[in-house]
């Protein structure tokens, strides 16, 4: 009887926990994802993030969309410290394992020296990760970016260029290493 009064407490505590994420209409959550302490998930100048049925969310990820969309499909994982920012758009598939440390951007500044950087504004492209992709620790994924489904990204990379489905690429810039099976 303890036993279940405990449990009954810990998913409501859970689904209020969720309730406090859901900043505004822009955030919303599929059923049965799991968010960790210390994550932090933001919506704000018009972005939106929506998460899928099943996602879990590690320790101290950062998740924000400024005036752009996040979409995480089923069955995500994304490992502790990850951070996934967007200014324009970031589709992440189903079943993905997002490992810690990585970092996905759909942007970056612009620079030269007719502006001062932080004035220059952002160039922004979508990224598209398909399913079943498995993103190594410490990776970065830069903008305009496309994962096919089935593939493997290395530990440390930085992808830079389209990932074909059914490949595992590595290294700085990342490259195809071989095939998955």
């Amino acid at each position: 009887m303890i036993q279940k009064i405990f449990t009954y407490i810990l998913i409501v505590l859970h689904k209020v926990r969720l309730l406090l994420f859901v900043q505004n209409k822009y955030i919303s959550f599929g059923s049965g994802c799991e968010i960790t302490s210390g994550v932090r998930v933001r919506a704000f100048d018009g972005g939106v993030i929506k998460f899928a049925e099943k996602v879990c969310i590690d320790r101290f990820a950062d998740i924000q969309s400024k005036s752009g969309e996040i979409f995480i499909g089923p069955c995500t994982f994304i490992g502790q410290f990850s951070i996934i920012c967007s200014h324009y758009k970031i589709s992440i598939g189903s079943d993905c394992l997002i490992a810690e440390h990585v970092t996905i951007r759909d942007q970056d500044h612009n620079f030269g020296t007719i502006k001062k950087t932080s004035l220059a504004g952002m160039r922004t492209s979508s990224i598209e990760i398909g399913n079943n992709v498995w993103i190594g620790a410490k990776v970065t994924v830069t903008k305009g970016v496309k994962i096919g489904n089935n593939s493997v990204i290395g530990a440390n990379s930085v992808v830079t260029k389209n990932v074909p489905a059914n490949t595992i690429v590595g290294g700085i810039p990342s490259r195809i290493l071989s095939e998955t099976k």
